[in-house]
């Protein structure tokens, strides 16, 4: 291959400029994100269950669709929430493929279809949601106070028509409108006087308003439609529509004679405000596939021009969330990381190995970035900061394998042998080394590539990238390398001897590396005298470190760094959402005085649109609310700590985007059991033991309060002698309390969806039980208007708010979250040794969850494919020096990169967490690749050497100057991720620069220790 490569330089040059200008077309096409889109094994099952308690919900939604879909294999867990009026139930798949995922949600649907007819007829359709994965990359808010609900919609709805045109939009969607609808408010009092049931009302509107087809007429042998329509056109017709005729007078009665009929908007259902003010948001998803940031731009021109030509007069519009400028800053950051890495290698190389050897090392660096950039836009991988973080790891591996033949060429130039002997001899004595070296480290990398769950999804561009830089790495260094190194030789003398000599002069560079090699050379003389000491020193130095894990915290994934941050708002549990609302305006004017916050949005009463793929929003509930805050991240405490004050008896918490799949809580503890009572006690209990724990704050079970609940209690003997049955008595008690939807009055504009038509009971200032009192049902059997207190009794009940189960068991969470500055894991640990001494019920059970079960799953599922990547590579290293002995040695040095990493992880202060044990990893090839490239040569040298020790010395200090070099570029590149990475990739930076300092070093001492203990002459 050298010697091809050096007689066909041209064709070489021509390959080179063709994969160049791909890889350049390949980053400007290719789809642009922040983040790898993970496709979430989580499905919602959600099924309206109008006026049905939390019970009734648990008993006839929750558990028939439980025991159906509960049957799939796939199924991990299944959570279910019973509240009143809804149901929904979460069902996790195991780990599985995204295509097997979508194949399980199908499953899921069709156990669903077939538990539908066992549901009651008045619940609603269960609705099955599997889409998480989709998120909003653009939401715009439109508020106004000076303007109603359905100004502000037909502008949503304007803006939203015209940014559909854009071919690469994939749905653009309204949230936090407010609907309007018609209340015909129904005056007992004149009912009863007037001797008309509120059911004769209901049967007369939705007789009156009919559009049915009559069928064709023949005509002249043409086909006429015949149509009967009696639909309201307006409200005033729906007002003197005719309800009866007075039996004394003949005089009719009118719609209006007995209720007020108007058009309002909905009533407490959940709403949006942007910077204080009502509104509705509009979220805006792109396609699949396309570069975010050049479709934003259209949208943007769009958006504009609405603003200029359409927006009505005193209606603000803000941009709420904007994906891109989160997708521009993390891309630019990784970018920069990038270059500034390229840059210091090049700097090292050029003033340890001279001009020619920089460029001949340097070059390859742009021809494998091509190569990897193209492989990404033929696979479909995008632009976003795992695949990026991915080059900067390879960039050290990338020059790895060219410093070694390079260095090996100047060996034989050095000797005296021709250019092309050199290139050719060089490259031909390092090529099964360098070859094994990697597939070592792609081997290395087999874990991540096999790891399961949401975490190694996130991350499986990432070894797949690495493995094709570092296979690109390898042709380069046995093409372009040697082709190079036989083309430049001339320009060392001409070039470098002037430059590079007065260069090194000034540095004193050549004097540094003499007195290191020398000092080397009398350390490893010492080592190789006793080297049984010198492995046991390094042996309990590893101990130690091991020992000291205990002190570091974990932490699978930090938060999303970016200035933004969501503040969860409940309240108490008996509230209407109008008290929520009023409350969250006291916040409102709380941030409207925080120079730290930019602009904020809130949802009362339900969760806010989904804007990034791991948010889950809050749930359905008067009680909670929702805020989305533009400030300073790290304010953000200051600012919650500021809303307590001013606004008592809140519950806050502060929530950070994360990168995997969030916990409810970061510790909790599930106690599970038959008696909802029994689980309610044990929870109370429970939370003396948090608050014991220093700590913990904000202790909550997620049941909830208790709430109340009417019950009425019909006599069957009395109801039956007066003929009326529990229908009726049911459906006049649904339409007294909540509003019956009996018609709908359909509007002129066919964009507009209908009204729909609400008869209720007028409610002057009554309260639920004196409205109930008040109520009657006209008897079929006597024409009697019968009021209800004679045929059932009214009674007052407890109410749970809500019933949750988790895996067909009532399940009651009690959880914490954790003040800044506290490890996690330690508090959960404490926790657990207070709570040994607590004795559960028979029947009842308990299990720990939180932020440490997640992060066990995820390391867990890394233990199997660890062991297989340490067998390949032993496998590897067998075939490699024909010994079974001998790769034992290079793999020891493993273990010498821990102590390194861990003590890393101490001194600059991070977690051990996902992004860690990337970076051990990924420094494991590396330590392989040094000890293979020292113990090929310490065997070479002794065959050549009489003297053992004379031959291993000479062999190691021969080696050091490369793997050194290798050592300083991989450290140098990893700086700047390091400095400026963040909290998700400094850890795994500083990992490597740790572990590769401390690693390099050692490794020139225990090979050759080891080799002269294990290898005998």
């Amino acid at each position: 291959m050298a010697k091809w490569s050096i007689n066909h330089k041209s064709i070489l040059a021509l390959l080179s400029i063709i994969i160049l200008i791909f890889g350049g077309f390949s980053l400007v096409q290719m789809e642009r994100q922040e983040n790898p889109a993970v496709v979430s094994p989580i499905c919602t099952i959600k099924t309206i269950y109008p006026g049905a308690s939390s019970q009734d919900v648990e008993k006839q939604i929750i558990k028939p669709i439980e025991d159906e879909v509960g049957t799939l294999s796939e199924i991990k867990h299944i959570e279910s929430y019973a509240m009143d009026s809804v149901g929904i139930i979460k069902v996790t798949l195991k780990d599985m493929s995204d295509a097997d995922i979508n194949t399980s949600w199908d499953k899921v649907r069709e156990k669903v279809d077939l538990v539908k007819t066992e549901l009651p007829a008045a619940a609603e359709e269960p609705k099955v949601e599997t889409d998480f994965t989709s998120s909003y990359g653009l939401i715009i808010g439109i508020s106004s106070e000076q303007y109603h609900y359905k100004d502000m919609i037909d502008n949503g709805n304007m803006l939203a028509d015209a940014i559909k045109k854009i071919d690469t939009v994939k749905a653009v969607d309204i949230d936090g409108a407010v609907e309007e609808q018609i209340v015909v408010e129904l005056n007992m009092t004149k009912l009863m006087t007037y001797k008309i049931s509120p059911k004769t009302i209901q049967q007369v509107i939705q007789a009156r308003n009919i559009n049915i087809p009559g069928g064709n007429l023949k005509v002249d042998e043409n086909k006429v439609p015949v149509q009967i329509t009696g639909e309201y056109g307006s409200i005033d017709e729906l007002k003197n529509t005719i309800v009866d005729v007075s039996r004394e007078s003949g005089t009719p009665v009118y719609l209006k004679d007995i209720a007020q009929v108007n058009i309002v908007e909905e009533s407490d259902v959940a709403t949006t405000y942007i910077n204080g003010e009502k509104g509705i948001l509009v979220g805006v998803q792109y396609m699949d596939g396309v570069n975010v940031i050049r479709e934003e731009q259209r949208v943007q021109e769009v958006v504009q021009s609405f603003i200029d030509t359409q927006l009505y007069a005193g209606m603000h519009m803000n941009e709420v969330y904007n994906e891109v400028d989160f997708v521009q800053e993390s891309i630019s950051l990784f970018s920069n990381n990038l270059l500034s890495a390229i840059f210091l290698i090049l700097i090292v190389v050029l003033i340890t190995m001279g001009v020619r050897s920089a460029i001949v090392v340097a070059l390859p660096i742009p021809l494998i970035t091509c190569i990897v950039l193209g492989y990404m836009y033929i696979s479909g991988i995008p632009l976003h900061q795992v695949s990026i973080a991915s080059l900067i790891i390879s960039l050290s591996l990338m020059v790895a394998n060219g410093i070694v033949v390079n260095d090996n060429i100047q060996l034989y130039l050095q000797e005296g042998k021709t250019r092309e002997q050199a290139c050719t001899d060089g490259v031909e004595d390092v090529k099964i080394p360098i070859l094994t070296s990697t597939l070592t480290t792609i081997a290395s990398f087999l874990p991540l590539a096999m790891m399961q769950g949401s975490a190694g999804k996130f991350v499986n561009s990432l070894p797949i990238l690495v493995a094709v830089a570092l296979i690109g790495s390898l042709v380069t260094s046995i093409s372009i390398v040697p082709a190079l190194g036989y083309s430049l030789t001339k320009s060392e003398s001409e070039v470098n001897i002037q430059w590079m000599a007065k260069t090194k002069e000034r540095l004193h560079l050549d004097h540094v590396m003499n007195r290191f090699q020398k000092r080397y050379g009398q350390v490893l003389k010492r080592s190789l005298t006793h080297p049984k000491k010198v492995l046991l020193l390094f042996g309990g130095i590893f101990i130690l470190s091991l020992v000291s894990i205990k002190t570091l915290s974990i932490q699978l994934f930090p938060p999303v760094e970016r200035e933004q941050y969501v503040l969860n708002i409940t309240t108490s549990n008996s509230v209407t959402i109008s008290n929520t609302e009023n409350i969250c305006q006291e916040i409102a004017q709380v941030l409207d005085q925080e120079s730290s916050v930019n602009d904020f949005s809130y949802k009362v009463g339900d969760g806010y649109m989904k804007y990034y793929i791991t948010f889950f929003p809050n749930d359905l509930a008067s009680n909670k609310a929702q805020f989305l805050i533009d400030g300073t991240r790290s304010e953000a405490k200051n600012v919650e700590k500021r809303i307590q004050e001013a606004v008592p008896g809140v519950l806050t918490n502060i929530k950070y985007l994360e990168i995997s799949l969030p916990s409810n809580y970061p510790i909790e503890v599930r106690i599970s059991g038959p008696d909802i009572n029994q689980l309610r006690h044990i929870a109370e209990d429970m939370e003396p033991y948090f608050r014991s724990v220093e700590g913990l704050k904000n202790i909550e079970n997620n049941f909830g309060y208790n709430g109340y609940k009417l019950n009425i209690q019909v006599n069957e003997e009395k109801a039956n002698m007066v003929g009326i049955s529990n229908y009726e008595i049911a459906s006049t008690v649904r339409m007294a309390v909540n509003g019956l939807e009996i018609s709908e009055l359909k509007q002129k504009d066919i964009k507009k969806d209908p009204l729909p038509i609400i008869l209720k009971m007028e409610e002057e200032n009554k309260g639920e039980v004196e409205r109930l009192q008040t109520i009657f049902i006209s008897s079929q059997l006597t024409n009697e208007n019968i009021p209800l207190t004679e045929i059932a009794t009214i009674d007052t009940d407890t109410s749970f708010g809500k019933i949750i189960r988790r895996d067909g068991e009532r399940t009651i969470t009690v959880g914490a979250f954790v003040n800044e500055g506290y490890n996690t894991n330690s508090c959960m640990q404490q926790l657990q040794a207070k709570l040994e001494t607590y004795s559960l019920p028979d029947g009842y059970f308990m299990v720990y969850g939180g932020e440490n079960e997640t992060s066990e799953e995820a390391f867990s599922s890394m233990k199997v494919p660890t062991v297989i990547a340490c067998i390949l590579i032993y496998l590897i290293l067998v075939f490699q020096f024909g010994d079974l002995r001998e790769p034992f040695l290079i793999m020891g040095t493993i273990p010498l990169s821990f102590i390194g990493i861990i003590w890393g992880l101490k001194i600059m202060k991070y977690p051990i967490g996902f992004m860690a044990l990337l970076g051990g990893i990924s420094l494991m090839g590396v330590v392989v690749n040094n000890g293979i490239v020292l113990l090929d040569y310490i065997k070479v040298k002794v065959q050549q050497e009489d003297n053992r020790l004379d031959a291993i010395t000479q062999a190691c200090k021969t080696r050091l100057r490369p793997i050194m070099i290798g050592m300083i570029t991989t450290v140098i590149s990893l700086l700047p991720l390091m400095i400026s990475g963040g909290a998700l990739w400094a850890p795994m930076a500083t990992s490597i620069i740790f572990g590769m300092l401390l690693s390099s070093v050692l490794t020139l001492i225990v090979i050759p220790c080891g080799y002269l203990l294990l290898v005998k002459e």
